[in-house]
């Protein structure tokens, strides 16, 4: 049995601590940085489309960065519009939690034996924390809407130049390796690509189903301001797994405070739902096999990636991992890595027949 080199060993242990500090302290450059190639690897479609057509490199890259702009934009103006209507209900959900309030006291006098006179000392208790952080908690919210500005300015930024010359840094990549292995490298950025694109595009396609669901469903039941609700929800579901129990919490409150305790079984069914849908149907045909990460690595890369850069992170991870099962493929010596990595769940057979009839490759 051939062992590791006690050297070897320890090298591979302080590339690993070194590349996590890197990435921890390197965070507020490289995370727009990454996000700047991943939506760069989305465009690149469009933008090659409109090179062919005549249009200028300079002119297709503005018109990628307008577009980002123009998703951003149209988010922000719909929950303007929707938090306009949610302002004009606000005196009858405020009435509605006052009474979900009165009702709460009453039941914990009755079961708890505690007087509404200490229910409200201990409430009087909790507003002087909560004033005395109040100063620290919009210094916070500014402090992430300016974090945010500075990474979307930096991020169109680096997707300008990116786009602009982006034949020089994969000549620069190919520069770096031997002659022969060319042609190797060449295909695997252009895997890198594709894979990376199929993703982003898969959730995006898998984000816009639920909104449709969510919204439709939502204004069936009779929720209140079922348009921003469901672009509430919807938004935590970038992130696989985690993200959707995080956006179900929000449709659910809002039955309390301004629904209905009749809405609460069907806006519960509408969710699970539309996730099961989502999880069976829409994601496997949208996104194929562009990951094809086992199960436990995904999750073990969700919480690597947000203790490293926090909520992006666990966006930008699960391409990223991909991206290193595409390189653990294409070198020999690195195969027993990518088959730790390989998804060993099978695809359900129905899936595989929608796909065919899709034309998309099982």
């Amino acid at each position: 049995m051939n062992h590791i080199p006690l050297s070897r060993l320890n090298g591979i242990l302080l590339l690993i601590v070194l590349s996590g500090a890197i990435l921890y302290v390197g965070r507020p450059v490289l995370v727009p940085l990454f996000f700047a190639i991943l939506i760069g690897m989305l465009l690149l479609p469009v933008c090659n489309w409109m090179e062919n057509k005549g249009v200028s490199r300079f002119w297709s890259t503005l018109v990628g960065v307008l577009i980002i702009l123009l998703f951003v934009g149209s988010i922000f103006a719909i929950i303007a519009a929707q938090g306009s209507a949610l302002a004009d209900d606000w005196p009858k959900m405020q009435a509605r939690g006052e009474k979900i309030i009165a009702d709460a006291r009453n039941y914990i006098q009755e079961q708890y034996g505690i007087g509404p006179q200490e229910q409200i000392t201990y409430l009087q208790k909790g507003v002087s924390k909560v004033s005395a952080s109040g100063g620290k908690f919009f210094s916070n919210i500014f402090s992430t809407l300016t974090g945010f500005l500075t990474g979307l300015v930096l991020t169109l930024l680096y997707f300008f130049f990116l786009m602009w010359k982006r034949e020089k840094y994969e000549e620069f990549i190919l520069k770096l390796t031997d002659e022969k292995n060319k042609t190797t490298v060449r295909n695997e950025l252009h895997e890198i690509t594709r894979v990376s694109s199929q993703y982003l595009t898969g959730r995006l396609i898998s984000m816009a189903f639920l909104a449709l669901v969510y919204t439709i469903g939502f204004s069936i039941v009779g929720l209140p301001n079922a348009i921003l609700i469901s672009l509430v929800a919807i938004v935590p579901t970038i992130v696989p797994y985690i993200g959707a129990f995080v956006g179900g919490f929000f449709p659910l409150a809002m039955v309390f405070v301004g629904g209905s305790p009749d809405m609460f079984l069907p806006v519960v069914l509408i969710l699970v739902v539309a996730q099961i849908i989502d999880n069976n149907i829409i994601e496997p045909l949208a996104e194929g096999e562009s990951l094809h990460i086992g199960p436990i690595w995904t999750i073990f890369t969700l919480v690597l990636g947000e203790f490293v850069w926090g909520v992006p992170g666990m966006i930008l991870f699960m391409p990223l991992i991909a991206v290193i099962k595409i390189i653990c493929d294409h070198i020999p010596s690195l195969h027993p890595y990518a088959f730790l990595l390989n998804n060993e769940v099978g695809t359900p057979k129905f899936v595989t027949k929608l796909r065919s009839m899709f034309g998309k490759k099982t």
